[in-house]
């Protein structure tokens, strides 16, 4: 079996999960968060009941969109090792910065422009001003308290705190060391116990990343099958223990189980990973689903708004948004990440630099 045939099925899960985060926000949040969406596309609240069938992408016991980024955290903590381990540190993250930055700077501009459109279309001010915008784009908002301007690049700013966790312990990664890891999550637990703050929260969820970690060392045949399962229940019990020491305590029992969920998902794919084929459909949302995460919710919530307004049908809404949606991520993925992907790869020897 090759090595691109052993992670089909975490490319594929990775456009699984996109979808998963589009239909939770674009087929609930959008209807049950109405004034925080018009508050970020410049628009007027909507009025008018919510459609039926709503529950079915986020109720008290499962949530699509938490479920998608928890897939996506899972994967992107089975891939990095791939890279980490064979390039050197600093190659490393200018070819991630290749990766993450110059299609999520883009696509925040066309988001922000559509949010432009609305707003004037609304006869409202535009919401943001540069210096928040710079932050956001640099994706150190979190760090200096800027809001979110798009709802979602808080992930993008775990990812980049994971990135650089990963490169002071490439050492052990390239030993297949597992102690680390979990002396890193408990660490960042007692210290959130002790004095929480903003990037306390987020790196409790690089430590949840580390179950993609040991995954990646099972692929490899790297560690048993008794330290895998107990190093990941290690880390799963950090993770949920030191949940109450977070903002997102009092949402402990509808958000914290899909994160659950996902490792579940995630491990029954693995277990079945020589099952899975090249599928046109499932590998086209797969290439798009980063562009596709980064576009929906600012192109999406505003394009829905604008039909809603002007009196077109729900049942042409979803599909109009949805192509939308689809071929903004496709126009991005080809003009911007496909590029600044192959450029960051001209960091890596090998030019076996896997993308997440």
């Amino acid at each position: 079996m090759s090595a691109e045939s052993k992670i089909i099925f975490a490319n594929q899960l990775r456009g699984i999960a996109a979808l998963f985060v589009v239909l939770a926000h674009l087929g609930y949040v959008f209807w049950m968060v109405r004034e925080t969406v018009a508050n970020f596309i410049g628009s007027n609240v909507m009025d008018g009941p919510n459609p039926p069938g709503i529950g079915v992408f986020v109720s008290d016991h499962l949530n699509l969109g938490v479920l998608g980024v928890a897939i996506f955290f899972l994967i992107s903590g089975f891939v990095i090792p791939f890279s980490v381990g064979k390039i050197g540190r600093v190659n490393f993250l200018v070819a991630r910065a290749f990766r993450i930055y110059p299609t999520y700077i883009v696509g925040l501009l066309v988001g922000l422009f559509v949010v432009w459109l609305s707003s004037r279309y609304w006869g409202k001010p535009f919401m943001w001003d540069f210096v928040t915008i710079l932050q956001n784009m640099t994706l150190i908002h979190t760090l200096t308290g800027a809001p979110s301007v798009d709802l979602v690049n808080w992930t993008l700013a775990i990812e980049l705190k994971f990135y650089i966790v990963m490169c002071l312990l490439a050492t052990f990664v390239r030993r297949a060391a597992v102690w680390p890891f979990i002396l890193f999550a408990l660490a960042v637990m007692v210290l959130n116990k002790l004095h929480n703050t903003a990037i306390g929260t987020e790196l409790m969820l690089v430590g949840f990343m580390f179950v993609g970690v040991l995954f990646n060392y099972r692929l490899r045949g790297e560690i048993a099958g008794g330290k895998f399962v107990g190093s990941i229940a290690a880390l799963l019990v950090i993770f949920f223990v030191g949940w109450d020491s977070t903002p997102w305590a009092s949402s402990f029992k509808v958000v914290a189980p899909n994160y659950a969920y996902g490792v579940a998902l995630f491990g029954f794919a693995f277990i079945l990973r020589d099952k899975f084929k090249k599928s046109k459909l499932l590998d086209f949302f797969a290439d798009i689903s980063y562009p596709l995460y980064i576009t929906h919710s600012l192109v999406g919530y505003s394009v829905m708004r604008f039909l809603f307004e002007e009196g077109v049908r729900y049942r042409y809404i979803v599909p109009i948004t949805a192509c939308i949606v689809i071929l903004t991520a496709y126009a991005l993925h080809r003009l911007i990440e496909i590029p600044s992907v192959r450029a960051g790869r001209a960091f890596n020897p090998s030019r076996r630099l896997q993308t997440a």
